[in-house]
C-alpha cells in the first residue's frame, strides 16, 4: 500500500509549469480524459523550423487543453507563445518575431471525417496510436510564420544601411541591356 502512495503522492508534488512536455501523447485519450498539456519545448528541439531560424536559443511556451466539445468532438486548445528570429528579407537583418498562436484542432481518423469537421476546427489527422509533441508544436508553429518576414516599419531597415528603392529614375542613366555582348557572338551577315 506505501508503494502506491508514493506513486500517487510524488508525480503531483512534482508537477510544476516548467516540466518538460512528454514526448509522445494519444491525442484521442487525452481529449477522453480532458488532459493538459504544459511546460516548454526548446526550439533546438524542433528541426524544421529551426532550419529557417537565424538563433535556436529560446523555447515555447504550451498550453494546451484536450476535451470533448458539447458537438462531440474531440479536441486540442489552446495556445502557443514563442519569439523567434528571422531574416528580414528587405535588409536582411536579424528580425525577433513574437509568435502567440491560437490552437483549435479537431480530432479525425481519416479525411472523411476532416470534411465533416465545423469551420472553427482544424483537422489533426490521427487514426490511432500515439503523436509526438514536438511534431505537433511545431505544425502549428511553421503555419504561423510570415511568407515574407520582414521589419513592419521600413525605418527599421533604413536603420540597417537599406535603401527604398526610389520611383524616380536617376537622371542621365541609360537603360541596361543584359543581353548587348550576346549580339556581338553572332555571327555577321554578308550579303554575297
Amino acid at each position: 500500500m506505501t508503494a502506491i502512495r508514493r506513486a500517487y503522492i510524488i508525480p503531483r508534488l512534482m508537477q510544476t509549469p516548467s516540466l518538460p512536455l512528454p514526448d509522445k501523447i494519444d491525442p484521442w485519450r487525452l481529449a477522453a480524459e480532458s488532459g493538459r498539456l504544459e511546460g516548454t519545448l526548446a526550439l533546438a528541439a524542433l528541426p524544421r523550423l529551426a532550419a529557417v531560424l537565424d538563433h535556436l536559443n529560446g523555447a515555447v511556451s504550451v498550453s494546451l487543453v484536450a476535451g470533448i466539445d458539447h458537438q462531440g468532438i474531440r479536441s486540442i486548445t489552446g495556445g502557443l507563445r514563442t519569439v523567434i528570429e528571422l531574416t528580414c528579407q528587405r535588409c536582411l537583418e536579424p528580425l525577433p518575431w513574437p509568435l502567440d498562436v491560437t490552437v483549435n484542432l479537431g480530432l479525425v481518423r481519416n479525411e472523411a471525417a476532416a470534411h465533416r469537421l465545423p469551420d472553427e476546427y482544424e483537422p489533426l489527422l490521427v487514426a490511432e496510436g500515439f503523436i509526438r509533441v514536438a511534431d505537433l508544436v511545431e505544425d502549428e508553429l511553421l503555419l504561423a510564420l510570415p511568407q515574407i518576414p520582414r521589419h513592419v516599419d521600413v525605418q527599421e531597415c533604413e536603420a540597417n544601411d537599406y535603401r527604398a528603392p526610389s520611383s524616380e529614375p536617376a537622371p542621365n542613366t541609360e537603360p541596361v541591356q543584359p543581353f548587348a555582348t550576346l549580339a556581338s557572338l553572332l555571327p555577321s551577315k554578308r550579303s554575297h
